[in-house]
C-alpha cells in the first residue's frame, strides 16, 4: 500500500490504515450496540466473521495504542462495502453536536480526505481504484444518518428486513441440502449477474444451500448463512421491558432469545414461477435441518420474487409482531459525479448483515 498510502498518510492522521485486525479492533467492534432508537442488539462471533472478510482494510482511530475508531473496508471489485464504522462512546458522543459544526469536524475532514484518495489512485499497485462505496444503514438510527449524511452518501435502494419463523419446524422430505452446485451457480448467475454489486464470494462458500425438490426437479432454493445476537432491547416503547419477559413467555421465547438469539440467514433466493408455496416448504425445510426457529431475509424491495410474495407467505409470529423492517443501501461516488439511480434490483449478501 505504499503509494497511496505515503501520499494520503500525513492528511489523514491520527488515523492509520492496516490490512490485518488487531485485538484491540475485535475489542472495540465487538463493544458496538447496533439498532435504532428502538431494537439494539450486539453481533456475536465478530472474529470468525473479520477472518472470512474479502480484502479488508483497516483505518483505525488510535491513541495510547487503544483503538477509539475503526472504519472497515471490504475491497470488493468495482464498489468498496463499507463493513463497519464504529467509534468509542465517549467519541459518538460527539456525533449529537450540531450538523454545522460536524460538517467541519476533522472527523470528517480526514475521512473525506481518505475517500476522495481511494476514488482517484488505487490503495494498492494491482488493484483498481473503486467506483463507489456503499453501505446498508438504519434510517432511524441517528449515529448511521450522521455518517451518511456527513460523508456524502445517499440512498439507492431500500432493504427489506423480511423475519420468517416457526415455534415447531415441520420436516419436509423434498428439502435437502443442494448437491447441484452446477445448476444453482447458473440460476443465480442468470437471475442477478446485471444487478448492482453482484458479488459472489460469501455466496458460495463453505455454508450450504438447500434445495426443495419435486419430481425430481430443483424447483427452489435459498442460501443460508448462521448468525447470533445478543438483543438489548426490542422495538417499540417497552422494548426493555418486554426483551425481559420474553424468556417466560411459551412460544414466543422460541422464536426470540434474547441472550443468544440464534437464527439463520437466506439470500440467493430462486424458485420456478415465485411460487409462494414452494418458498414456504422451503423455508421451513431449512429452519428444520438447521435446527433453528427463525430467519431473516434481506433483499432488495424491487426482487421480483420477493415483491410479489411478501403479502402471500405465512410470515409467522416474529412478522406478526413486528412486520418486515427496513434498512437502506447507500452510495458514495466521487464529488465531481452526477448521482445515480439503480432501477433493477440490487444483489445482497446475506453476510454482508451478519
Amino acid at each position: 500500500m505504499k503509494n497511496l498510502i505515503s501520499k494520503i498518510a500525513p492528511t489523514i492522521a491520527p488515523f492509520k490504515l492496516s490490512e490485518t485486525y488487531t485485538t484491540e479492533i475485535l475489542n472495540l467492534l465487538s463493544s458496538v450496540v447496533l439498532g435504532s432508537n428502538g431494537a439494539r442488539y450486539q453481533h456475536q462471533h465478530i472474529e470468525r466473521r473479520i477472518k472470512q472478510l474479502y480484502k479488508p482494510l483497516f483505518i483505525n482511530l488510535e491513541r495510547h495504542e487503544k483503538v477509539l475508531g475503526n472504519i472497515t473496508f471490504c475491497r470488493r471489485p468495482t464498489n468498496w462495502y463499507v463493513r463497519y464504522f464504529a467509534f468509542d462512546l465517549n467519541l459518538q458522543a460527539n456525533t449529537q453536536q450540531p450538523r454545522s459544526k460536524a460538517k467541519n469536524s476533522t472527523l470528517k475532514k480526514r475521512v473525506d480526505t481518505f475517500f476522495e484518495g481511494v476514488f482517484i489512485e488505487p490503495i494498492k499497485i494491482g488493484e483498481e481504484a473503486p467506483k463507489r462505496f456503499y453501505a446498508y444503514i438504519d434510517p432511524r438510527n441517528e449515529r448511521s444518518l450522521w455518517m451518511s449524511q456527513n460523508f456524502g452518501f445517499y440512498t439507492v435502494a431500500k432493504i427489506a428486513t423480511q423475519t420468517f419463523s416457526r415455534i415447531k419446524p415441520k420436516k419436509n422430505k423434498d428439502v435437502i441440502v443442494a448437491e447441484d452446485r452446477h445448476f444453482i451457480k447458473d440460476k443465480i448467475h442468470d437471475k442477478y449477474h446485471t444487478c448492482p454489486f453482484y458479488f459472489t464470494e460469501h455466496t458460495f462458500n463453505e455454508t450450504p444451500f438447500y434445495t426443495l425438490i419435486k419430481d425430481g426437479e430443483i424447483v427452489a432454493f435459498a442460501k443460508t448463512h448462521r448468525a447470533e445476537w445478543v438483543i438489548e432491547r426490542l422495538p417499540g416503547k417497552n422494548g426493555k421491558v418486554l426483551r425481559n419477559i420474553i424468556p417466560f413467555v411459551p412460544g414466543l421465547n422460541k422464536v426470540i432469545r434474547p441472550n443468544s438469539h440464534e437464527f439463520v440467514v437466506i439470500d440467493s433466493v430462486w424458485c420456478v414461477e415465485h411460487n409462494f408455496e414452494y418458498l414456504e416448504q422451503l423455508f421451513e425445510g431449512i429452519l428444520f435441518h438447521e435446527k433453528a426457529n427463525t430467519m431473516i431475509w434481506w433483499t432488495d424491495q424491487k426482487d421480483p420474487i420477493y415483491r410479489k410474495n411478501k403479502r402471500q407467505i405465512n410470515w409467522g409470529l416474529l412478522h406478526n409482531l413486528n412486520g418486515a423492517q427496513e434498512v437502506e443501501l447507500v452510495i458514495k461516488t466521487p464529488d465531481n459525479k452526477e448521482k445515480e439511480s439503480f432501477d433493477s434490483p440490487t444483489y445482497v449478501t446475506g453476510f454482508d448483515f451478519i
